[in-house]
């Protein structure tokens, strides 16, 4: 209720900015919760699950015109279906040949982005995106896309919470914990990691697919590998297969960059180190690991 009535007392346009920022890395976090914290399968290549959407939705909405509406949800569909299907040939590896292999999935994207020019116009990007809108009304000003990216965070753990509680949720942390032993008990492996990755694909794609009507230009290198990196390591901070645990991560891991913003140049060492001291210190994140 805090974070809903925030712009109410906030006006800076660059605060929001930030805090909408930290709600949609939010979503890519809830995504790393749901397919490495709950099924126990490391995943690297959320770029490319967010790429996905970013150009499903930009290229339905400005060469077929659909509403922003559908564009999102049918965004989400296509990163979940591309990206199982680019992740099936990994699900007979284990550990850290997983990860190494989901690697791979933002690399494959980015190639493609980039060579196949006559539909994602190559490194020049896709510009003059439409922004964000709910029946016709456009979300254009700091308040409204907070509003929005905030609302589509609810929703996402909300449905991740139901789902993770389910029986499927029960079936994907018999995986976690062994899935020798879960398919001893007659657990269909193979369909059950595409469902977990499924699943965070299609929440990471939302993501991407918001981030580019706000940000109304991307190209091949808005979602980059460090993003997957950023992403695992907000799960971590907050807890891995915590759904508010993410939320809490993504926020200390957007704010605190632009508080230290004279340090930029140190970032990713912070974030190392960051990740280490937590390992030593307090392996189950922040406020644990479910």
């Amino acid at each position: 209720m805090c974070a809903l009535a925030l712009p109410l007392v906030i006006k800076n346009p660059y605060v929001l900015q930030v805090l909408t920022n930290a709600w949609l890395l939010g979503l890519v976090t809830l995504s790393v919760t749901l397919v490495t914290g709950t099924a126990g399968q490391v995943s690297l290549g959320q770029a490319g699950f967010l790429a996905i959407g970013a150009y499903t939705s930009a290229l339905l909405t400005l060469r077929l015109h659909w509403p922003f509406e559908l564009a999102l949800i049918a965004a989400a569909i296509v990163s979940a279906v591309l990206g199982t299907l680019l992740v099936l040939p990994a699900f007979r590896l284990r550990a850290h040949y997983v990860a190494i292999a989901t690697i791979g999935i933002g690399e494959i994207v980015s190639q493609v982005i980039l060579n196949w020019k006559s539909l994602t116009n190559g490194p020049l990007g896709l510009t003059n995106i439409p922004p964000p809108s709910v029946l016709g009304n456009q979300a254009v000003t700091a308040q409204a896309v907070y509003w929005f990216a905030l609302v589509l965070l609810l929703v996402a753990a909300l449905f991740q919470w139901r789902l993770v509680r389910s029986s499927l949720g029960r079936v994907w942390r018999a995986l976690r914990e062994d899935d020798v032993a879960a398919q001893a008990f007659g657990i269909n492996l193979t369909r059950y990691k595409a469902l977990a990755f499924g699943g965070s694909a299609f929440i990471a794609g939302i993501s991407g697919a918001f981030m580019a009507h706000m940000y109304t230009y991307i190209n091949n290198e808005t979602f980059s590998s460090a993003s997957s990196i950023l992403a695992l390591t907000m799960a971590i901070l907050g807890g891995m297969g915590n759904i508010v645990g993410a939320s809490v991560g993504a926020l200390a891991l957007t704010i605190l960059p632009e508080i230290f913003r004279g340090l930029v140049d140190y970032r990713y060492f912070l974030y190392g180190l960051v990740l280490v001291l937590l390992i030593r210190f307090r392996p189950q994140g922040l406020l644990g690991t479910e």
